[in-house]
């Protein structure tokens, strides 16, 4: 069912009324130098849906485009193409605020936002830069007889300028392009209210979008500190623990990272060029070196900011989410959580009564050496592929023990957030009974779940020996982190 264009035309001014609180919450954090936003500012070309005011950087102007679908990308059509008959293009209009925002010795930070994709099949588009999302860079290296320099030759014709100076612009306007939709942006939201200690359910952040549109309705374009703690008061938004955020890009980034109380980004360290694809480090080391390091940084940094409770997100497998509870581990007095389908799986949920059942088979004997291999099947069975793992490598392993879920392993087999804890407490018991028995220096552990499943038991594993984590390599397996006991 096709929208109505008024529909299409409410749709789009939610969705920027929801960027715009987003960004009027960062006046709330002492960590940043926001002072408030503008909302559909004067005198500001073509990036005046959202303005972040500044006191120690550029303020930052944005243009927010929302379409109801994706069938649309930005491509080159859409940058020289007016609106309409007698209008300027999109490229033109951008130039345009370049020059009236552009003052002696400074230049703007702009920035277009859009859940539409980018075109990157277009020679000038390809060159996006991954880590500034600005084209000027990579763009400027391109000769002038291939298709980029052909291409960049275009866009200044258009404009009617010289080349250097449509790189100039270009390396200022950054391109936020394929952003998350609704759902996603309210997520993001959702995190940085909970981070001030603001209500974060869904009907919280409503009311912040309804703020911003009430302010528009009257006139109000201002928005500074004291406006907003009064608004949050009025609303009764506030009242709630304060609660960091912590995004973890493991093999896929996240378009509100920056949001986040703390980041981190290893998609980069990975081999592959897509999610799915996405399992081994181009540097194995780097597992402990560097992946390590930083979430324990990480934790420091939340821990300096007074945070106890700790929501973390983000794109990784089951290694990673298990290391990411360690470092926010039980024993730091840390309450960890994540959204788990749709529902909040945390640390300071109660096991269910009477625990959760958990298999125990019989040990597997292997006789390599004194160390010992744990299988943890919950979604699928995992125990014949790990045990063809150890018997086709060197590993010094001398049992092999398989948890699995009761009555059998499914994708259901652990249903809510009470389940999960008595799980990961459940497993912590048998591989604790395991260590006791066999005296193993060392635990190869094996992991088939949901992620949550995983943070809560990282997060519980104290008390045993250094743990060595395994990625599914899909066939076999290969050495992930190792938690030091």
């Amino acid at each position: 069912m096709s929208l109505s264009a008024a529909g299409a035309a409410l749709q789009g001014h939610d969705y920027q009324h929801l960027f715009a609180w987003y960004h009027a919450l960062r006046a709330l954090n002492p960590a940043e130098d926001v002072t408030g936003i503008e909302i559909e500012v004067k005198n500001a070309g073509n990036v005046d849906d959202v303005v972040v005011r500044r006191r120690g950087a550029a303020d930052e102007h944005y243009q927010v485009k929302y379409s109801v679908d994706g069938r649309h990308p930005i491509d080159h059509a859409w940058w020289v193409t007016p609106a309409t008959g007698n209008g300027r293009s999109p490229l033109q209009r951008f130039w345009q605020s370049w020059q009236t925002l552009s003052r002696a010795g400074q230049r703007p930070w702009m920035g277009l936002y859009t859940n539409r994709p980018l075109d990157v099949s277009d020679p000038v588009l390809a060159l996006q830069d991954g880590r500034t999302g600005t084209l000027g860079p990579r763009l400027r290296l391109a000769t002038p007889g291939s298709k980029a320099g052909r291409g960049r030759k275009r866009w200044a014709s258009h404009l009617g300028v010289a080349e250097a100076d449509l790189l100039e612009m270009l390396e200022h306007l950054v391109l936020l392009t394929g952003q998350s939709g609704w759902s996603g942006l309210v997520t993001s939201v959702a995190d940085r209210m909970a981070a001030m200690g603001l209500r974060s359910d869904e009907l919280a952040v409503e009311q912040g979008v309804q703020a911003i549109h009430a302010w528009v309705t009257e006139g109000r374009r201002e928005v500074d500190r004291q406006a907003l703690v009064a608004e949050i008061a009025r609303r009764g938004l506030g009242g709630e623990a304060r609660q960091a955020t912590v995004v973890v890009q493991g093999i896929d980034r996240d378009p509100w990272a920056a949001g986040a109380t703390a980041s981190l980004d290893w998609v980069d360290l990975f081999v592959g060029d897509h999610p799915r694809t996405r399992r081994q480090l181009r540097d194995p080391g780097n597992w402990n070196s560097r992946l390590v390091p930083e979430l324990e940084a990480a934790e420091r940094h939340v821990r300096a900011l007074g945070f106890d409770r700790v929501l973390v997100r983000g794109h990784m497998r089951l290694p990673a989410w298990f290391a990411t509870g360690v470092a926010f581990g039980d024993t730091r007095n840390v309450r960890v959580a994540c959204v788990q389908g749709g529902q909040r799986w945390g640390s300071d949920v109660s096991e269910a009564p009477g625990g959760f059942a958990v298999d125990v088979t019989s040990p597997v004997e292997l006789g390599a050496g004194d160390e010992l291999a744990v299988g943890l099947s919950v979604t699928n069975d995992l125990s014949e592929d790990v045990l063809a793992y150890l018997r086709g490598s060197a590993l010094p392993v001398g049992r092999f023990v398989a948890i699995a879920a009761s009555p059998a392993p499914s994708r259901t087999a652990i249903p809510d957030a009470a389940a999960a804890m008595g799980w990961a407490l459940a497993v912590r018991r048998v591989v604790r009974d395991q260590v006791r028995a066999t005296g193993a220096r060392r635990v190869h552990l094996f992991l088939s779940g949901p992620a949550g499943g995983a943070l809560l038991l990282g997060h519980l594993w104290n008390r045993l020996p250094s743990t060595q984590l395994y990625e599914d390599l899909s066939p076999g397996y290969a050495p992930a982190f190792l938690i030091q006991g």
